[in-house]
């Protein structure tokens, strides 16, 4: 039986039963405990972990979290990267409803002895000496401001709902980008409020914003918002709520493999929660990056379109 790794961030939305979680997952195994700081390299320790015979990460928090342990798979060799778990412990968890786990801790947990190991996509995202990676979905442009008016108060009175509230004072001063969308290829260039770069399905609180979006597919799915008056800024909010938005003429959407971008003023992006400042211009998908313990509802099969990555799910070790 292979040993464990149980991640923990302290300031998740749900850290107060982290002790019970990892109670439970410790069941499963041999399991060394960590809570995340900024004082951890987590990079090495992962690397260290592996040379252990940890062969399985559990991340237990929210998206955060799942982006920041991510980043550290990634800069392993693919042949030293263990599998990776997340129990839902954050506000929002939204890539962990794109894969099916359900927000039920107990039944989360149990994934690590029922569930199967799938090979999940993830989006490499670089500019000018920068390069990070994301599960989820990179949010660009008026969706930035409204991640920055989030307060741990708001975060802690409205839970899932903060990210509409945060929103509020933004939608009276929406911020109009120039942008330039070279999609494998194809240029588009319009007056735009907003881009998503979406690997996962939900943002901002399990918001359907990419409702065709697959972690498993090859691709990543790009919806390009235009700019308009406030008659169109309700229509997209509310096609949202119904997951029809991409049905509206003011989104642009494309599935693609690669994205080149550019905008005036320069567009600043949040990669599941994380703001960044640079600008980015290239995002690229990485077929099968990780291997991610899934619910059973997660469709799998065809692990991509055109046969670019053969069907590859597995039982658990365990």
């Amino acid at each position: 039986m292979n040993e464990q790794l149980f991640l923990w961030n302290g300031g998740s939305g749900k850290a107060a039963v982290v002790q019970e979680v990892r109670r439970q997952v410790e069941t499963f195994g041999p399991t060394t405990s960590l809570e995340l700081t900024h004082d951890v390299d987590l990079t090495e320790t992962l690397d260290k972990a592996f040379d252990r015979g940890c062969r399985t990460v559990i991340a237990a928090g929210g998206d955060g979290t799942v982006n920041a342990v991510v980043n550290s798979l990634l800069q392993l060799d693919a042949s030293r990267r263990p599998r990776l778990a997340i129990v839902p412990l954050g506000t929002a968890n939204d890539f962990a409803g794109t894969l099916a786990i359900p927000d039920e801790l107990p039944a989360a947990v149990d994934l690590l002895r029922t569930g199967r190991v799938v090979p999940i996509d993830v989006v490499r995202i670089s500019a000018d000496q920068f390069q990070r990676y994301y599960a989820n979905i990179a949010a660009g442009g008026n969706s930035v401001r409204v991640s920055e008016a989030l307060t741990d108060d708001i975060k802690a009175t409205w839970g899932a709902f903060c990210y509409m509230r945060g929103a509020v004072g933004v939608l009276a001063d929406m911020q109009t980008y120039h942008v330039r969308a070279e999609c494998d290829g194809e240029i588009i260039e319009c007056d735009s409020w907003g881009i998503l770069i979406a690997n996962g399905r939900t943002n901002a609180g399990r918001i359907p914003v990419a409702p065709k979006a697959s972690p498993n597919d090859g691709l990543i799915d790009v919806i390009v918002i235009r700019d308009g008056n406030v008659v169109d800024m309700v229509e997209i909010i509310s096609k949202t709520l119904l997951s029809s938005f991409l049905e509206s003429e003011q989104v642009i959407f494309r599935q693609v493999r690669t994205l080149r971008l550019s905008s005036s003023p320069a567009m600043r992006f949040t990669l599941d929660g994380e703001v960044i400042d640079e600008e980015p211009i290239n995002f690229e998908v990485v077929p099968g990056a990780i291997e991610m313990f899934v619910g059973p509802e997660l469709a799998t099969g065809s692990m991509a379109r055109d046969g670019m990555i053969e069907a590859e799910t597995r039982e658990s070790a365990y």
